[in-house]
């Protein structure tokens, strides 16, 4: 690579992100402060073997996160499956509290010397030796129900579900947020004991339009258990009977993960 694209090829990611802060915040109206919804992105990475994990996760623990909570000043979650044998990658959850604010943080971070230095060894991954083989990310924002993530409360670390709501377009997703939003299901799993950690509909990335949302349980058992008493609600089946909220999730994906050592949300 020429190291004199660099700064160009610098220039031009910040440039995007600063657009495209404008731009969707010209698309969203602006909202006062108690309404004010955080944004996350959503990060997965696909690891080739234990080797590539554990750098990988160096890179994580002593450079990305401690400059994140400085940039950020909002904890930021790292997850892997329970299963990494069958399918080798960790989530990254980072949250931030307005589009604005996503759309500058790669510059802070590339003006940000502590982390430069601190990942400078991840910095020097090839093409032919690389971390992560495949990444996933999307932009989220939280739902007017509920605008910002919350800490699971308790013992730690927690076991959690990372859920996904895809509907057929763009008109049903927004239906799917209003069943949300309206039935108060937030309230409602928290009532179940579910300890959701944050709600978001998709902004960018693939696949169809969509709504994430993640949970938090002390163990696997419990949180069945929590699952059984929210299903059971009277308020979810009369919130799920409405004839306007029929037929608009076509596919509910969900995975079970655990934290890293080192992830703030544990």
């Amino acid at each position: 690579m020429n190291p004199e694209l660099l700064p160009r090829r610098r220039f031009l990611t910040c440039s995007f992100s600063t657009m495209f802060a404008l731009s969707a915040t010209q698309a969203y109206p602006a909202e006062t402060h108690a309404e004010q919804r955080e944004c996350y992105e959503l990060c997965t990475f696909y690891l080739a073997d234990e080797t590539c994990q554990k750098r990988f996760s160096d890179y994580l623990e002593h450079a990305l996160l401690p400059a994140l909570k400085r940039i950020t000043d909002r904890p930021t979650g790292v997850f892997q499956n329970t299963n990494m044998q069958e399918n080798r990658c960790l989530t990254v959850v980072i949250p931030f509290s307005s589009l604005q604010d996503f759309g500058e943080w790669h510059e802070h971070l590339n003006a940000d010397m502590a982390f430069q230095h601190a990942a400078k060894d991840y910095f020097i991954q090839t093409a032919k030796i690389p971390v992560w083989h495949r990444r996933e990310s999307q932009l989220l924002q939280g739902l007017t129900g509920s605008p910002k993530l919350e800490l699971p409360k308790g013992k730690t670390p927690h076991l959690f579900e990372l859920r996904t709501y895809e509907s057929p377009n763009q008109k049903l997703a927004r239906l799917t947020v209003e069943m949300f939003n309206e039935g108060k299901l937030d309230e409602l799993m928290r009532q179940a004991g579910l300890a959701p950690v944050f709600f978001g509909e998709r902004l960018i990335g693939n696949g169809p339009p969509s709504l994430t949302y993640l949970l938090s349980a002390e163990n696997e058992e419990e949180h069945e258990k929590h699952w059984r008493t929210f299903r059971s609600a009277p308020r979810w089946e009369r919130v799920r009977q409405m004839k306007k909220f029929q037929s608009t999730i076509s596919e509910i994906s969900s995975c079970i993960l655990i934290p890293m050592s080192y992830s703030d949300i544990r």
